[in-house]
């Protein structure tokens, strides 16, 4: 059977101007349509999770594919993990489309890569679902198994609250986050953690979700007020918390936003880099998620050394995104331009110099 999967796979290469390889996988018998997508690969081996959300279309799915791969590379640098950036996308609907067949089909097409891309979970694809592909595949990463580092999600929700924590300190002079309203955009696995780490820290929350059993959960829990999709990003807030999917910053939202800061977990909460400037000219101070949201990366990051996973060592790791930020911040303010801006310079530079490549190859305890 696996054999049958694999040899009715296609992979068709699509040319895009600054990107390394985009591929386009199809397999009609299961239904498979997915892009894996190589931004860069100048630090280290291309590494991104996989995404399972029902685009509409194909060109919806490249965009997001091409964006989050990109944002990949520059996360990467300024974490000075070692990685380059990719990321892949598989078209379905996870909740009524995902199969153990999906999943190992697609695996086939991450194979043929061997280890030039290298995939983990994300939106729509959980551990288990990358334990299923790594039946497949060495070429995976935060699986649940005893040679691997787990789900991610908690390292990416603590390396977030951080952030919050250096917005605290650079906005009120204190990095407590106690009586600070903090509304939060959507209870995944991430931004559900990151709101209880916030209750436990004395913050008021506002939350919502497409989700509202989620929602009333955590109102239950942690007294959060729950609103509306709609409401969520023009509630007065000290700090709004983007944690589902990208693209909520832009010029038609930034005019109606009530909150002194932005900082959350999802990726490319920016729908265009000059969004920043639109925050900065209302005095909102911006958190770039792809600093804020590392500690995921920086966790996986530590599977594959030589010495195989140390918690401890990851911990520490994602415990600086706090320092990290303060230099943005400092950057920022020095040149008089968007944090984003700072950000993204820092990562063009670290780029352009090689600073934090790779110099020992990723080693997979799990597949030994």
């Amino acid at each position: 059977m696996t054999l049958v999967l694999e040899q009715a796979l296609e992979l068709e290469e699509i040319f895009v101007p600054g990107y390394e390889k985009v591929v386009k996988v199809t397999h009609r018998k299961v239904g498979l349509n997915a892009i894996i997508c190589i931004h860069s690969t100048v630090m280290g081996p291309a590494l991104g999770g996989i995404r399972i959300h029902p685009y509409p279309h194909f060109d919806a799915a490249l965009t997001d594919a091409m964006r989050l791969a990109k944002g990949m590379t520059y996360k990467s640098a300024v974490a000075e993990t070692g990685w380059g950036g990719g990321k892949s996308v598989i078209m379905a609907d996870p909740k009524r489309q995902k199969s153990r067949e999906l999943l190992q089909t697609f695996a086939h097409a991450v194979d043929r890569f061997q280890g030039e891309y290298i995939c983990a979970e994300d939106a729509g694809c959980t551990p288990e679902d990358v334990l299923v592909i790594s039946q497949v595949t060495p070429y995976v990463v935060g699986l649940p198994h005893e040679k691997s580092s787990g789900n991610p999600s908690i390292y990416t929700a603590w390396g977030t609250f951080r952030g919050l924590q250096s917005v605290a300190k650079k906005l009120f002079n204190t990095d407590s986050l106690e009586n600070r309203t903090v509304a939060v955009q959507g209870l995944g696995s991430v931004g559900y953690a990151l709101a209880e780490h916030l209750f436990w820290a004395g913050a008021n929350l506002i939350v919502s979700d497409i989700d509202m059993d989620k929602c009333k959960r955590l109102a239950k829990s942690t007294g959060a007020q729950i609103v509306s999709a709609d409401e969520i990003l023009k509630v007065e807030c000290d700090i709004l918390a983007p944690c589902a999917m990208g693209g909520v910053i832009n010029e038609k939202t930034i005019p109606h936003m009530r909150c002194k800061a932005v900082a959350g977990c999802a990726n490319n909460q920016l729908l265009k880099d000059s969004d920043a400037e639109g925050l900065n000219a209302r005095g909102i101070l911006y958190a770039p998620d792809f600093v804020i949201n590392a500690g995921g990366l920086i966790n996986v990051t530590e599977e594959l050394g030589q010495a195989g996973y140390r918690p401890s060592i990851a911990q520490r790791k994602v415990h600086h995104i706090y320092d990290q930020l303060m230099v943005i911040y400092d950057i920022a303010e020095q040149n008089r331009f968007s944090t984003q801006r700072a950000a993204l310079s820092l990562a063009e530079y670290r780029l352009k110099y090689r600073i934090g490549k790779r110099v020992e190859p990723p080693c997979f305890h799990h597949a030994k």
